[in-house]
């Protein structure tokens, strides 16, 4: 696993030479200039061919002419034509942090933006080790769970119970939980969850095609103070019933593994 880190018209003007400015889970917006000293295009594309030329990402010899390395050109390809996207926001005070991970082309990049304006860049062994750096990224509790209880309701009354236990009515929520099928003490642990969560947030599988998310598969991940996690998620489709489930790192990983190779079944 190597990481780096580049500035945002380093990306852009990398992401100039692809058929799209585009990118899943970011748009396009980050990788444009920010302020108005910074807004002309061609001022802000070299200085991106500056940095990248300075870093060695862009370097130019005798039979090639200028190209990217050929670690850049495998990154680039993986965030502008993947195949599948982990969207992992987790929240923080009153907003999101936000990790990616782009998989294609035998590529798993990982992109995060970081306080200081720059992008870090994280390229992984594989899926497995990605997606388990994202349930991390997510606050999800180390410790394996056995067998995780589990609970299957509809919508309307998942919606309820959140209701209930955001709104400070903690003893009608775990109530409710119970008669879902909750033991008392997971319908406790699951109000916790929900009310005061220590960490909280979704993981969303994308799967993509030309650059578009065609479907998605989203896992509302939430820790309670315990260090307890409960995850919700449509076992079938979005409009379907949801199922809430005590999870872990491990756990959480396996899962999404399972949908993926589904998913690469289906495709095949």
């Amino acid at each position: 696993m190597t990481t780096i880190k580049m500035h945002p018209s380093e990306l852009a003007y990398a992401f100039s030479y692809s058929e799209t400015v585009d990118i899943i889970g970011w748009g396009r917006d980050p990788f444009l200039p920010t302020t108005q000293a910074d807004g002309d295009p061609k001022a802000w594309y070299a200085d991106g061919a500056a940095r990248l030329s300075a870093a060695g990402r862009l370097v130019e010899t005798p039979d090639k002419g200028l190209n990217f390395t050929e670690e850049l050109t495998a990154g680039v390809l993986a965030l502008v034509d993947p195949a599948l996207v982990l969207l992992v926001e987790r929240k923080e005070g009153k907003g999101l942090r936000r990790l990616t991970i782009h998989m294609g082309h035998d590529t798993v990049l990982g992109m995060s933006h970081t306080p200081d304006g720059m992008f870090e860049l994280t390229r992984y062994a594989d899926l497995t080790a990605a997606t388990a750096a994202c349930v991390g990224f997510l606050g999800a509790a180390r410790m394996p769970v056995q067998a995780g209880a589990r609970i299957e309701s509809t919508q309307d009354a998942l919606k309820e119970v959140h209701q209930l236990a955001t709104s400070g009515q903690s003893d009608k929520a775990i109530a409710n939980l119970v008669k879902l099928g909750a033991s008392a003490p997971d319908a406790a642990s699951i109000q916790r969850a929900i009310a005061e969560p220590s960490a909280a947030g979704v993981l969303s599988l994308l799967f993509c095609s030309d650059n578009v998310a065609r479907s998605a598969k989203p896992f509302s991940v939430m820790t309670a103070p315990e260090d307890e996690t409960w995850i919700l998620f449509p076992p079938a489709s979005l409009e379907g019933p949801m199922v809430i489930e005590r999870s872990s790192v491990s756990a959480l990983t396996a899962r999404v593994m399972i949908e993926v190779a589904i998913w690469l079944r289906l495709t095949e």
